[in-house]
């Protein structure tokens, strides 16, 4: 993974900053990454702002961050994402009982609203 990740504890949520150009696996890296900071910090809400992340000129492939999400999480948790909702799976966001509560932002204070409600 190129990606450069940064963590941080906030009083509800943990708060991922990703920077870099997303590569192919990205997604699912990211996603343990994530599950490995919530066993430590034993919170269920994550912030994950992917504003400063690119892919490659070229690309027309969505990151399958919601994807990789739903396969590592269950309920109660609620993740949001903050980036170009034109980048981020989002028709891979579920409404199943066994899948965690994922939605896409394009700001990051409507995102701390609804992680918060």
């Amino acid at each position: 993974m190129n990606l450069i990740v940064s963590t941080r504890t906030e009083t509800k949520h943990l708060r991922f900053e990703v920077v870099g150009r997303w590569q192919y696996g990205d997604a699912l890296q990211l996603a343990y990454l994530v599950k490995a900071a919530q066993s430590r910090a034993a919170l269920d809400r994550f912030l994950i702002d992917l504003r400063r992340v690119t892919s490659e000129p070229d690309s027309t492939e969505k990151f399958m961050i919601c994807d990789r999400l739903v396969r590592v999480f269950q309920p109660p948790v609620r993740v949001a994402l903050v980036g170009d909702a034109t980048l981020i799976d989002s028709d891979a966001v579920t409404v199943a009982a066994d899948a965690p509560t994922i939605a896409v932002f394009a700001r990051e204070g409507d995102a701390l609203t609804w992680l918060m409600a």
